[in-house]
């Protein structure tokens, strides 16, 4: 490994990227669910193998409050609708537009603020009365929306306004505690599922029907095996989520009350629940492409645990296949041994400027042809490595102009309308690349940077862990689990070229237990990603960092005016700044 004289420098540039949150509100029931994937990878079936059942929609819900979590619930539950995905303490503000702006006119003609000035700014003349009401209650002016609004502190004013009275605050916003989902889906008798949750937080229990199938800490896409009902005949499965949004070093100190975004809780991305063809729980549980070359690509198949077992299963895969999967014809593969330095037909590279990519699909197969499961996944065929200073993307130098970004307006859900105008920011002004912080990517979103050719650094969830976490037996193991979570769910996204860890985290200290964190840490996630991507981590401890053998590429970060200063050093290195860049 080369040294890090001879490894990139990167500098952070913090920016934050302004969108609206709003939920799916589509109506749902046992039979109502949507039944087509929102990420890759997709599940083409036949007469037979699994069926996608999307369970973004309408759930019951109960806050519970600070009361400890347990698994089994309260006798006794006041349920209410919401719509999943939902983080329960920042749920988007609801406005009273009619109440406080009944007419633009109004508003700016007779409402002043606190301080004398005129309440609806002049940039926002001729944008409607719901401009004025939504810029008004905006967060991206501070808590209490733009202050410049209010003429009065007392909710009950009847001719005041108050963020209190006018804007709509969910009474959970902020609240900690625990909090249960119920929702309901129609299987057919005597099948076998998996559960599929794309982010859930703080910590969350998992429970179908009565039986207890999951403990969960952290942020990051997982599956659970759901085993077939033992109640013949039953065709309802019940799915119960309890969520805790307390922090808690015993049970999940990867959450920590210092880290410097709001971390909700909730289930917070896209819920899945994928019925299979029978009680077996046999199955593909992931299909990865590593590419190795601009044209040839190694797959690894994992078949679960109960399919791994099974030698007598048959598995066939095709590139670029149309429809269906209908795997006759399909060349034949052995799942333990994968397919190695394979040929793509039609090979077309994948980049920023060309976006290119390749489908790739596999069948598993009972003796008898019967089709139990088929998977197919999308990927692109890109390189990337580290020459001296440089970055190369296809063995060519790169530079990466970009923003750190969260899944974070005045919610953390996020509709697909959200994010594609977050890219389409991101690619007006003029950046290829962007840093997901400090978290697992959403997938929708990773989806859409592989389509429109913006580059990621994806990282495990963290923000300058210490000493204390690096020794501390629960936060490595959850920290782990999370970096093969985070590896597994991006593989195949061609856009990934980072994968990081303990952002900011205390890496000038030399002790055992910190090295070791940080060894452990990069070497997992190379060993899961296989070489495709490049190792790091955010570093606020520059040259005097010790564990930089461990990385592909040095990232220093660097806050130029983030912080007021008199230095003249600090102010000339500001001015210098281009407004955009170069």
């Amino acid at each position: 490994m080369a040294t890090c004289s001879r490894r990139v420098a990167l500098a952070a540039v913090a920016a934050a990227v302004v969108s609206a949150a709003t939920a799916s509100g589509q109506l749902t029931g046992p039979n109502g669910w949507p039944s087509e994937s929102p990420v890759w990878p997709r599940y083409p079936v036949g007469d037979r193998g699994r069926r996608v059942h999307v369970l973004n929609g309408t759930w019951e819900f109960a806050f519970l409050g600070d009361r400890p979590l347990e698994r089994a619930l309260p006798k006794t539950v006041s349920w209410e609708p919401v719509t999943v995905p939902d983080a329960f303490d920042a749920r988007p503000d609801r406005p009273s537009c009619e109440t406080c702006w009944p007419s633009q006119d109004a508003a700016r003609e007779n409402d002043t603020g606190h301080d004398g000035q005129q309440s609806v700014p002049p940039w926002w003349a001729g944008d409607g009365e719901a401009s004025s009401c939504s810029s008004c209650c905006s967060r991206a002016f501070g808590d209490q929306g733009n202050r410049r609004c209010w003429n009065s502190e007392d909710p009950s004013s009847a001719n005041g306004r108050s963020f209190a009275k006018c804007c709509g605050q969910d009474p959970l916003r902020y609240r900690r505690g625990v909090a249960a989902y119920r929702a309901e889906v129609e299987l057919e008798p005597g099948t076998a599922s998996l559960l599929l949750l794309g982010g859930c937080a703080l910590r969350c229990l998992v429970t179908v029907d009565s039986s207890f199938i999951a403990d969960h800490a952290g942020l990051s896409p997982f599956t659970v095996e759901v085993p077939a009902s033992k109640l013949e005949g039953q065709r309802v499965r019940t799915v119960t989520i309890l969520v805790d949004n307390r922090f808690d070093r015993r049970t999940h100190p990867v959450h920590q009350p210092g880290y410097d975004w709001y971390q909700a809780g909730g289930i917070l991305r896209a819920v899945q629940l994928h019925s299979l063809p029978g009680p077996d729980l046999s199955y593909l549980a992931a299909v990865e492409v590593f590419p190795r070359s601009l044209e040839h690509v190694d797959v690894r198949v994992r078949p679960s645990l109960r399919a791994a077992s099974r030698a007598e299963l048959l598995y066939r895969w095709r590139f670029d296949d149309g429809d269906g999967c209908d795997s006759r014809g399909w060349a034949e593969l052995v799942a333990v041994e994968g397919l190695l330095g394979v040929k793509v037909p039609g090979a077309r590279p994948w980049s920023p400027a060309a976006p290119n990519l390749h489908r790739l699909k596999v069948a598993m197969l009972e003796p008898s042809g019967e089709l139990l499961d088929c998977v197919e996944v999308r990927f692109g065929l890109r390189t990337v490595a580290t020459r001296g200073r440089d970055i190369l993307l296809n063995n060519e130098p790169v530079k990466l102009f970009g923003f750190n970004r969260h899944d974070l307006t005045d919610s953390p859900v996020l509709s697909h309308g959200d994010l594609v105008r977050d890219i389409m920011i991101l690619k007006e002004i003029g950046a290829n690349f962007v840093r997901g912080s400090h978290y697992a990517q959403d997938q929708r979103f990773l989806d859409l940077c592989d389509v429109h050719g913006l580059l990621v650094w994806e990282e495990v969830l963290g923000w300058q862990n210490t000493l204390e976490d690096f020794s501390d037996g629960v936060f490595m193991m959850q920290s782990l689990k999370l970096a093969d979570e985070m590896a597994a769910a991006s593989a195949n996204h061609p856009s990934v070229i980072f994968f990081g860890f303990f952002n900011e985290g205390r890496s000038g200290d030399g002790s055992p237990a910190t090295a070791g964190a940080y060894q452990a840490m990069a070497s997992r996630l190379r060993e899961k990603s296989a070489g495709t991507r490049l190792i790091s981590w955010g570093s606020n401890a520059a040259i005097d960092d010790k564990h930089l053998a461990f990385a592909d590429v040095c990232s220093f970060h660097d806050y130029p005016a983030w912080y007021p200063t008199n230095e003249p050093a600090q102010i000339q290195q500001v001015r210098e700044i281009p407004l955009l860049w170069e």
